[in-house]
């Protein structure tokens, strides 16, 4: 019966140590995976900083754009205040849509002025 149990101990060893081999496998095998995972864990940062990065650029185009905007707004309101402005006077006095009239006292007109050579000033 000793015998037997010299190869049950013997096997039970070989068991032993084929488990250990099998988990140092497995312990590599982890870390193989760990660094993958770290690997692609920073490169996902980087993708998502440089994301980040073009998030805030376009935000900020946007409000450059947006105060542009309200800047050309503000510019066509004054212009059409300056517009409805000018119209109110056109409405209010009618002199302005009338034309000249030229009559007026006798000898007024541009043939008054000119000078007789008939005459002779002593």
């Amino acid at each position: 019966m000793e015998k037997s149990k010299c190869i049950d101990i013997e096997l039970t060893e070989e068991d032993l140590r084929m488990k250990l081999q099998q988990l140092r496998q497995e312990i590599q095998e982890t870390r193989k995976r760990r660094i993958e995972v770290e690997f692609a864990t920073a490169i996902a940062r980087t993708a998502n900083a440089a994301l980040d990065a073009e998030l805030a650029a376009k935000m900020t185009k946007c409000v450059v754009i947006d105060e542009e905007t309200a800047v050309v707004q503000k510019k066509r309101d004054a212009l059409k205040d300056i517009t409805v402005m000018l119209q109110k006077p056109l409405g209010k006095h009618s002199f302005f849509n009338q034309e000249a009239n030229i009559s007026g006292p006798e000898d007024t007109g541009p043939e008054a002025t000119k000078e007789d050579t008939g005459e002779e000033i002593v």
